[in-house]
């Protein structure tokens, strides 16, 4: 029995490892939780994407979001501290 509940999944890949999240947009803070649970304070972390719906690929710095589709990829790197 199908019990689906008008919630779409989609399923993401960060640095590699398949993560399926529900909602569309996802902000850089979103993808930095995705990457490491609990992000360290002060330090600063490069998010690019490719194979999203829009932007198509880019990169996400705090504050700003991106509109995923199924198998959007994300690469996270720790960069240091600020």
């Amino acid at each position: 029995m199908d019990t689906e509940l008008n919630a779409k999944s989609y399923k993401i890949y960060v640095n590699g490892v398949e993560r399926t999240v529900t909602q569309e947009t996802l902000t850089y803070e979103d993808v930095v939780r995705l990457f490491i649970a609990q992000p360290v304070a002060g330090t600063i972390y490069a998010v690019s994407f490719d194979h999203a719906k829009e932007p198509k690929e880019g990169e996400l710095v705090a504050g700003q979001s991106v509109v995923i589709k199924q198998n959007t990829e994300f690469d996270v790197d720790d960069t240091g501290r600020s």
